[in-house]
């Protein structure tokens, strides 16, 4: 996970800098270990093995907040705001640079409609891009 962390790091200050010229200095994170099931499957969850991790919001370093509640753009056409533009850019490149294989954002379902989940499971789900379930 660290070594993805990392990863996923080169990501966020790449599309960071390439549309905002600014680096991002905080991550925001709800969620990591946590021994429980999926919410809507009866499989145990990815971060009941500490292979998962839940992030909400991302701060530039010239103050600008990010969060996926508010700036996630989830309709089917290109966002219209950088914003939207950047959060779709590093959920899709988390999974087509092959960084995690679990990448969920709100396309997925509401209760990722507040955060990426991204998690390291043994095999591959994309919910980064509209309607990929």
């Amino acid at each position: 996970m660290a070594l993805a962390l990392a990863s996923f790091e080169d990501i966020l200050q790449e599309e960071a800098n390439r549309r905002f010229q600014s680096l991002i200095t905080q991550i925001e994170q709800i969620g990591t270990y946590s021994c429980r099931a999926m919410a809507q499957y009866k499989l145990v969850s990815e971060h009941a093995y500490a292979n998962a991790i839940d992030l909400t919001r991302f701060t530039l370093k010239n103050g600008r907040t990010l969060t996926v509640l508010h700036d996630f753009d989830s309709g089917e056409a290109a966002p219209a705001r950088p914003e939207g533009a950047f959060l779709r850019a590093i959920s899709q490149r988390a999974d087509e640079d092959g960084v995690f294989s679990q990448v969920l954002t709100p396309f997925w379902d509401g209760l990722h409609k507040n955060h990426f989940h991204l998690a390291l499971a043994p095999y591959r789900v994309d919910g980064s891009h509209p309607h990929e379930r």
